[in-house]
């Protein structure tokens, strides 16, 4: 939204607030807004981007995406990046964008009403090209709020409001001015995440960091020679990042200082993995539960990848103790002294989780619908028992008709025959 800044350079205190001094007026229209962080002046949306022929790419300022590699996925998929944001089709951005486009200061937020008033009592006062400058900017102003600076409150403050309106400054998130165009036609778009495309530019035939490659890459670090160091993060910059995501964060966790030290680091492709793992190179240590919030940013905060984490760091857990992402669930006693129990003992610090079932709710209408379902239940099973009564009459009717016929001597056949033979 626009924002009016009014300042004066009148003296801040005054023994004699009767009468307001001479001073000049200065007012700026400003694009932002109080009681707003400027990284939330726009929204970064994270999800994967798969290009598609004839896509128009427009990169937001501070986004870092090699332009090279960038190079050769649009020869690939017939895409292309452009200067003009109006015709893109895929906006790029970042965090870094925000802070370049973006600045704060510090201002007193007060009521356009008191201000109103505040003009009102000491319009004899001031000049009229002053007063006609403020009431234009104004009269179509419908904000709530307007910004000044410290001399400004203490008038305002002790005629209007009673010394008590605003009694601290407030932060004022702005566009900067050679971006504020930019900033409004960046309204109605969507903007991807940097992060988005860097699996795209390494291809499908860079190197997944495995279990493998990530001891390989651990013996590299490890080892006293720079030029190892420098290659190991080349390795980690030009690999498939979300597939390598847990043992990229590791690396990180066990060699931040080595990495930080290195001028690799402020390399293009090395800052593009920074981008997508959320990392400032200014300060790249690395902690459990930053790995484990990285995880769960990326949609891999799984079981699997839990498994690989305590394989490695279930010590240094044990270490640190609780943590946001961590707890110590049992506590048992030392092997060197559980013998003197004579049996195993534990305490049972969290419980063990239980699904919660949740039951859809049953609508009005469905609660209407519940007697005519069930007489035609009632009306199904009746027309059953009838089907079966039948069958079972039919049943005993054949077993009367049976059982009333004569015996016949189907075993023995007694013939006229002179020789009085039986037959069988």
């Amino acid at each position: 939204m626009n924002i009016i800044k009014i300042t004066c350079d009148v003296a801040r205190y005054s023994e004699n607030y009767d009468r307001f001094p001479d001073g000049t007026f200065d007012i700026d229209i400003l694009t932002g807004n109080f009681d707003t962080e400027v990284t939330d002046l726009f929204n970064l949306v994270k999800k994967p981007y798969t290009p598609s022929k004839g896509d128009k790419i427009y990169f937001l300022p501070g986004v870092n995406i090699p332009r090279v590699k960038f190079k050769n996925v649009c020869v690939e998929h017939g895409i292309k990046t452009i200067r003009d944001i109006e015709q893109a089709t895929v906006i790029f951005g970042s965090k870094k964008s925000l802070c370049d486009i973006t600045t704060s200061h510090w201002s007193y937020k007060c009521k356009t009403s008191d201000f109103k008033d505040f003009i009102k009592l000491y319009e004899a006062d001031i000049d009229n090209h002053s007063l006609e400058k403020i009431e234009n900017a104004l009269e179509y102003y419908d904000q709530e709020f307007i910004a000044i600076d410290y001399n400004l409150k203490d008038w305002v403050s002790n005629k209007v409001s009673g010394g008590n309106s605003f009694p601290y400054s407030e932060r004022l998130s702005m566009i900067k001015d050679d971006y504020v165009n930019l900033f409004n036609s960046l309204l109605d778009k969507e903007i991807l995440d940097e992060s988005c495309v860097m699996n795209v530019l390494n291809g499908e035939d860079a190197t997944e960091i495995d279990k493998e490659m990530f001891k390989h890459l651990s013996e590299m670090f490890e080892s006293s020679d720079n030029d190892n160091h420098v290659l190991a993060m080349e390795i980690m910059a030009n690999c498939k990042y979300v597939e390598s995501l847990i043992y990229l964060e590791m690396l990180f966790y066990k060699y931040a200082g080595r990495i930080a030290d290195k001028h690799t680091k402020n390399h293009v492709n090395f800052k593009s993995l920074l981008g997508y793992l959320e990392k400032d190179k200014s300060y790249l240590g690395t902690d459990i539960d930053d790995i484990a919030k990285s995880l769960e940013n990326k949609d891999q905060f799984t079981t699997d990848k839990l498994e690989i984490i305590m394989e490695y760091l279930s010590k240094d857990i044990q270490n640190t103790g609780d943590s946001k992402y961590f707890t110590v669930k049992t506590i048992t006693v030392h092997p060197d002294y559980i013998a003197n129990l004579g049996s195993n003992y534990t305490y049972e610090v969290q419980k063990d989780y239980v699904p919660t079932l949740v039951e859809n709710p049953i609508t009005e209408e469905e609660i209407e619908e519940i007697p005519i379902k069930i007489e035609a239940v009632i009306e199904e099973q009746e027309s059953e028992f009838t089907v079966e009564d039948t069958l079972e009459e039919e049943v005993v009717t054949n077993l009367d008709n049976i059982c009333d016929k004569p015996e016949s001597n189907n075993n023995q056949i007694k013939t006229n025959d002179t020789n009085d033979f039986d037959w069988f």
